[in-house]
C-alpha cells in the first residue's frame, strides 16, 4: 500500500460544528479534610505534586494556547514533509511523520508506544486542525477553570491515549469481524493509520457535559441543545458509524473512546470525590 497517499483517508474528523453557552459555571477544586501534618508532608515532598503545583500556579489560557501551538506546530512539520515530497521527492521528512505522529497496529507492533499519544497532536489537514482547535478553544477554556491545568493536561492526554488504544482495538478485533458479516471478508490495509485531537477533545467534551449539564451548545451555530444530550446524540452516531462500517475519513471509534474516558473521568474520579466532600464544588 501507498502510505504517502494513505494518510489523507485516516484523518479523525473534529467533534462538531458548536458554540457553547455556560449561563451557570460551577467551579471543582480539590479539597482535602482531616489530613495528619505527616500527610501533608510527604504531599509537599513529592516530586509529582510539586510539578502539579506549579502547573496549577500557571495562566490557565498560557496552558491552553499552549496545547494549541503544538498542535499548530505540528501541522506546519507535516505541511513541509509534504511540500517537500510533492516538488523534491524528498520523503524523509514525510517518513519521519508517519512514524512518530501516526498511530497504527505496525507503529505499536514495533515498539513505538508514544505514538498514541503524540498522534493526538497531529494534523495533516488545515480544515481538520482548524476544527479540532476551534472546539478546544471553545471547551478547553470551561475544564481548565473547573479542574485546573495539571488535571486539565492528564485530562487532555488521558483521552488522546484511550482514544488511540481504542481505534486499535477496533482494527484489529472488531472491524474485521464486521467486515466478514458484510461483505463476506476482511478488507486488509484500510485506515491503517490515525491521527488528529478529535479524541482528546471528545474527552473533554463529555467532561464538560457532565460537569456543567446545564450549559447549552449551539449546534452548527444555530441548534441549541442541552451539553449531555448533544455530546450523548454525537457519541451514538459515532458508535453507528463504526458498527455500519460507513465512517469513511471519520476515525469514530477513536471519538468512542476519547468519549468514554472523560465519562469515566467524571463518574469515576471527580463524582465520588464530590460526594465525599473532598472535592469542592
Amino acid at each position: 500500500m501507498n502510505r504517502f497517499l494513505s494518510l489523507g483517508n485516516v484523518a479523525r474528523s473534529a467533534t462538531t460544528n458548536l458554540m457553547i453557552k455556560v449561563p451557570c459555571r460551577t467551579y471543582i477544586r480539590p479539597h482535602y479534610y482531616n489530613n495528619s501534618l505527616s500527610e501533608a508532608v510527604r504531599q509537599q515532598q513529592n516530586p509529582l505534586k510539586r510539578i502539579s503545583r506549579r502547573l496549577n500556579n500557571m495562566d490557565p489560557n498560557k496552558v491552553l494556547w499552549t496545547i494549541i501551538g503544538t498542535n499548530l506546530g505540528v501541522f506546519l512539520v507535516w505541511t513541509y514533509a509534504k511540500n517537500s515530497y510533492s516538488q523534491f521527492g524528498d520523503a524523509r521528512w514525510l517518513n519521519f511523520m508517519y512514524r512518530h505522529f501516526t498511530v497504527s497496529e505496525a507503529s505499536f507492533d514495533s515498539g513505538r508506544y508514544y505514538t498514541l499519544l503524540t498522534s493526538a497532536f497531529s494534523h495533516n489537514l488545515l480544515p481538520h486542525l482548524g476544527m479540532n482547535m476551534f472546539v478546544l478553544y471553545s471547551m478547553g477554556q470551561g475544564v481548565l477553570e473547573a479542574i485546573g491545568p495539571s488535571r486539565f493536561l492528564l485530562l487532555y492526554a488521558g483521552a488522546g491515549l484511550c482514544a488511540s488504544l481504542t481505534t486499535l482495538a477496533y482494527k484489529k478485533y472488531i472491524r474485521p469481524s464486521l467486515e466478514r458479516s458484510k461483505y463476506g471478508y476482511h478488507q486488509r490495509g484500510r485506515h491503517e493509520f490515525s491521527l488528529g485531537a478529535s479524541g482528546s477533545i471528545m474527552g473533554l467534551t463529555s467532561f464538560f457535559a457532565c460537569a456543567f449539564p446545564r450549559a447549552t451548545f449551539l449546534v452548527f451555530f444555530i441548534i441549541p441543545m442541552p451539553a449531555f444530550a448533544c455530546v450523548g446524540l454525537f457519541a451514538a452516531y459515532d458508535i453507528y458509524l463504526a458498527s455500519s462500517l460507513n465512517s469513511g475519513i471519520i476515525d469514530s471509534a477513536a471519538h468512542v473512546g476519547g468519549a468514554a474516558y472523560g465519562l469515566g473521568y467524571w463518574f469515576l474520579r471527580v463524582r465520588p470525590l464530590l460526594k465525599a466532600g473532598r472535592w469542592r464544588v
